[in-house]
């Protein structure tokens, strides 16, 4: 497994839990699109892997501290 197996693994991992409703869904994607981006930045040789690894784990810990708010009407 490589380092972009483990950031889509994480950002995979985050997709799920906001479609499932363990975690808002409103940080759950912001936090998968860091992931994401952060997939890009490697691929683009402009951070190294280790710290995109390093800072994706910080991401998916963010990601799990916020429950879901209740489902009701938007302003």
């Amino acid at each position: 497994m490589t380092q972009h197996d483990d950031l889509a693994a994480i950002a995979a991992q985050i997709h799920a839990a906001w479609l499932s409703g363990r975690i808002c869904s409103l940080v759950g994607r912001g936090c998968r699109a860091r992931i994401l981006r952060l997939i890009r930045l490697v691929e683009q040789g402009q951070v190294p892997p280790e710290t995109a690894l390093r800072l994706a784990r910080e991401t998916e810990a963010v990601a799990f501290c916020l429950a879901p708010l209740p489902a009701g009407d938007l302003p």
